[in-house]
C-alpha cells in the first residue's frame, strides 16, 4: 500500500508542473483560477457513474479500471497537445479532478481493506508513501522540466500510474485475516445513481466533513491564487529589470518544481517523524484540529501584517501540514463507515467537496477583483474569515466522531473489548 500511494503522488508531481506550465503560458492567474471551478462540474457528471460502478466489482479490481481509464486520458492528451490542440484549459480541469478522485478511490480502497484498529495503526504509514512520492515526485519533475515539456511530463506520468497497480494487488493478498475489514453494511443502503449525494445530505457526520473539505480547500485555493498572481508580479518585474532572462513557461515551471520540492520534503519529515506521535501522545482529536489551528492563525497574522515575502513560506507550511498530518487524520474519519459510505460518499466529500470549493473561490477572486477593485493582498482578511469557519467545523466533526464510536462501542461491547 505504501508503493501504491507513492506511484500515485509520484505522477501526481509530475503532472502538476505540466498543468503549470500550460496554464500560465496559455493563460493567466485568473484564467487557472476559474478553470479550477470547471473542476467542480465535470465531477457532478463523473460522480454518479463512478459510485453506481463501484457497486459493481471488488475494491482491488475497480481500483484497477479507474488506473487504466485514467492512463488512457493521460496519453490522449499529451497526443492531442503535440498535434498543436490548445488543451490547456480542458487538462487543467481534469487533472484537478483526477487529483482528487484517484486518490479518494486509493483511501476508499484501503479503508475496505483495513479495520479500524489496523487502520489507525497503519494509515501513518501508508500515509508516508504520499509524502515520500510527493517529494520524490517533485524533485524528479524540476530536472525533467528542463530536458522536457509538458506533454513529456504527461507520457511520464502515464507509465508510473499504470504501475501502481501492481503493488496494491500484492497488499490485497497479504493482509492477515485478523487486520481486514469487517465489511460492515455491504449491503447498499442507497441505490440511486446519486446515492453519494443522497448518503452525505442524510448524515450529520458526513455533511460535517462535506462542509470542512469544501472551507478547508477554499482557503488553499484562494491562496493557491495569491501565490500564482504574486509570481506573475515577480515574472514582469524581473522581465522588465533584466534580472529574468528565462521564457515564462519555463520559469514558472521551476518555481513551482522547487516549491512543491520544499513542500514536500518538509511533508516528509512531519509525516515521518511528527505524525504517529502526534497521534499516539495527543490523540486523534488534538492531531485533527492542529492543521486547521496553523492554517488560522497564519492567515490572521497575515491579515495584521501582510509581509508579501513571508507568503511563500507559510503556504509552504500550509501545504505540508496539509499533506501530511491533516491528510492521514482525515483519512482516519472514513474507517468506522460503511463500505458505501467510503467509496460513494467519500467520493462526494473528497473530490466534489474539493472542487466545489474551488467553485466557491473563483466567485469570490471573480467578485474581488472585478466588482470589489481588490488586490492579491486583499483577500488575505477574508481568507482569514474562512480558516476560522474551517477550524470550527473541525472541532464539530470530532465531538460526532465521538459519539458514532460510543454508539457502535455500545453496540458491539465484546468485539471492542477484544480489539
Amino acid at each position: 500500500m505504501f508503493a501504491t500511494l507513492f506511484l500515485i503522488l509520484f505522477t501526481a508531481y509530475l503532472l502538476k508542473p505540466a498543468r503549470e506550465m500550460l496554464i500560465l503560458t496559455e493563460g493567466t492567474a485568473e484564467i487557472r483560477s476559474y478553470a479550477v471551478a470547471l473542476q467542480a462540474l465535470l465531477l457532478l457528471f463523473f460522480i454518479p457513474i463512478y459510485g453506481k460502478f463501484s457497486r459493481r466489482y471488488d475494491s482491488y479490481r475497480y481500483m484497477r479500471i479507474v488506473s487504466m481509464v485514467c492512463v488512457a486520458t493521460l496519453l490522449a492528451f499529451a497526443a492531442a497537445g503535440s498535434l498543436g490542440l490548445p488543451i490547456s484549459v480542458p487538462y487543467f480541469v481534469w487533472l484537478g479532478a483526477y487529483s482528487v478522485l484517484i486518490i479518494a478511490q486509493f483511501w476508499a480502497f484501503a479503508s475496505e481493506l483495513y479495520s479500524r484498529e489496523a487502520g489507525e495503526r497503519l494509515f501513518v504509514i501508508v500515509a508516508l508513501g504520499a509524502s515520500v512520492g510527493a517529494w520524490v515526485g517533485s524533485a524528479v519533475s524540476r530536472e525533467l522540466v528542463i530536458y522536457m515539456n509538458a506533454y513529456g511530463l504527461m507520457i511520464a506520468g502515464a507509465i508510473t500510474l499504470a504501475l501502481a497497480a501492481v503493488p496494491a494487488q500484492w497488499a490485497t493478498l497479504s493482509v492477515p485475516e485478523d487486520s481486514r475489514g469487517e465489511g460492515r453494511g455491504d449491503e447498499a443502503t442507497h441505490t440511486s445513481v446519486f446515492a453519494g449525494f443522497q448518503l452525505v445530505l442524510s448524515r450529520r457526520y458526513l455533511m460535517l466533513m462535506a462542509a470542512f473539505v469544501i472551507v478547508l480547500n477554499l482557503v488553499n485555493t484562494t491562496g493557491e491564487y495569491l501565490l500564482s498572481a504574486i509570481l506573475e508580479q515577480m515574472y514582469a518585474a524581473g522581465s522588465a529589470d533584466g534580472s529574468i532572462d528565462l521564457d515564462k513557461g519555463t520559469y514558472v515551471g521551476r518555481f513551482y518544481g522547487g516549491f512543491y520540492f520544499t513542500v514536500n520534503l518538509l511533508g516528509v519529515l512531519i509525516q515521518y517523524f511528527a505524525v504517529s506521535r502526534l497521534i499516539r501522545v495527543g490523540g486523534f482529536s488534538f492531531a485533527f484540529l492542529l492543521t486547521p489551528i496553523v492554517i488560522f492563525l497564519g492567515y490572521a497574522s497575515l491579515a495584521l501584517l501582510p509581509i508579501i515575502g513571508w507568503f511563500r513560506y507559510f503556504k509552504i507550511a500550509e501545504n505540508s501540514l496539509d499533506y501530511s498530518l491533516q491528510n492521514t487524520a482525515r483519512q482516519m474519519l472514513y474507517l468506522p463507515l460503511s463500505r458505501q459510505e467510503k467509496y460513494e460518499a467519500r467520493a462526494v466529500i473528497d473530490p466534489f467537496g474539493q472542487r466545489l470549493g474551488d467553485m466557491f473561490q473563483a466567485a469570490i477572486i471573480f467578485a474581488g477583483l472585478h466588482l470589489l477593485g481588490w488586490g492579491a493582498t486583499d483577500f488575505i482578511p477574508a481568507a482569514a474569515v474562512m480558516a476560522g469557519v474551517a477550524l470550527l467545523l473541525a472541532v464539530l466533526i470530532v465531538r460526532e466522531r465521538a459519539r458514532i464510536l460510543a454508539a457502535q462501542k455500545n453496540m458491539h461491547p465484546q468485539e471492542e473489548s477484544h480489539g
